[in-house]
């Protein structure tokens, strides 16, 4: 094999890596475009990063179970409801709504004790803030938002319609889990 031919491909990739082609122009400096850009950072275009969850602490737990067949029904305790139209589950189903003690507005409503729970149509769920105090909810834009009931993430806005009046907040879904109120 001819010697010269072996060290082409060398000499190729030696002044290929060169910085001769990326050198700047005398007097001008380039920006240097090697750098990594931080695509973990996305513009937040939900709103989560500016809503927080209202505070209106609470040490007792109120829960109330009930059967719900497939003519529907409803099970509310302290004012908060799930309302399950006709055929929106296939068989009896005990629904559990719980009012938590907690520091925030917030509610966990499960079916037959799992942990997630999709329906054939969409139910209704009215939480009742009026043990907020006003200082708290009057004039303020209230949200209801599926959370993480362990670390109070907000994960989905369930864009609900709020009462100020009666001081409840109603919203359809076709899952459950845990809700709490933001402003």
């Amino acid at each position: 094999m001819n010697k010269r031919l072996a060290f082409a491909p060398l000499a190729f990739v030696l002044l290929a890596c060169s910085d001769v082609a990326t050198r700047p122009e005398a007097g001008r400096i380039n920006t240097d475009t090697t750098q990594a850009q931080d695509t973990a950072q996305t513009p937040d275009t939900t709103g989560i990063s500016q809503r927080r969850l209202i505070e209106c602490p609470t040490a007792q737990t109120a829960t109330r179970t009930g059967l719900v067949g497939v003519l529907g029904g409803t099970v509310a305790v302290a004012g908060t409801s799930i309302s399950l139209p006709a055929g929106s589950v296939l068989a009896s189903t005990l629904i559990r709504v719980t009012v938590p003690a907690s520091t925030y507005m917030e509610v966990d409503v499960t079916a037959d004790d799992l942990l997630s729970f999709l329906f054939l149509k969409r139910v209704t769920i009215t939480i009742d803030y009026s043990r907020c105090p006003a200082s708290v909810t009057q004039g303020k834009t209230l949200t209801v938002w599926h959370i993480n009931t362990q670390t109070k993430a907000l994960l989905e806005n369930m864009h609900g319609v709020n009462d100020p009046v009666q001081r409840k907040i109603s919203f359809t879904t076709d899952h459950l889990s845990g809700y709490a109120i933001a402003q």
